[in-house]
């Protein structure tokens, strides 16, 4: 078994709004990589985050307790999750700033439908 890693790449940029899609697997040592990586993006102009989870491997030892870590913290920031598998999904549906999306075209409706 080698090293987990996980690669995070920002796809488009509109407005207050970023869309980043990662891949790679998701694990306790990989999600504090991508936290920090979204914490680095959150700026006053980035606010609104499209994150797409459909190349994730989600990590047999990662825990449904570690998955809010994920998220930066800050009442203003905004997350639209695409692809969480449903098993890990109860913890964003938990957060208020979350929405969450089956598929990319209902994510990118709702990208494309805000100014």
């Amino acid at each position: 078994m080698g090293t987990p890693t996980i690669q995070v790449r920002v796809l488009a940029v509109a407005g207050r709004r970023v869309w980043v899609a990662v891949s790679g697997t998701l694990c306790g040592a990989t999600l504090r990589v991508l936290h920090y990586s979204l914490c680095a993006r959150a700026t006053d102009e980035r606010t609104h985050f499209y994150l797409d989870l459909n190349a994730v491997e989600w990590g047999e030892t990662l825990s449904l307790v570690e998955i809010p870590r994920l998220l930066p913290s800050g009442q203003r920031l905004r997350f639209h999750i695409v692809g969480a598998p449903e098993s890990f999904s109860a913890p964003f549906r938990a957060d208020g700033r979350c929405r969450l999306h089956a598929d990319v075209a209902s994510a990118w409706a709702a990208w494309t439908s805000q100014p």
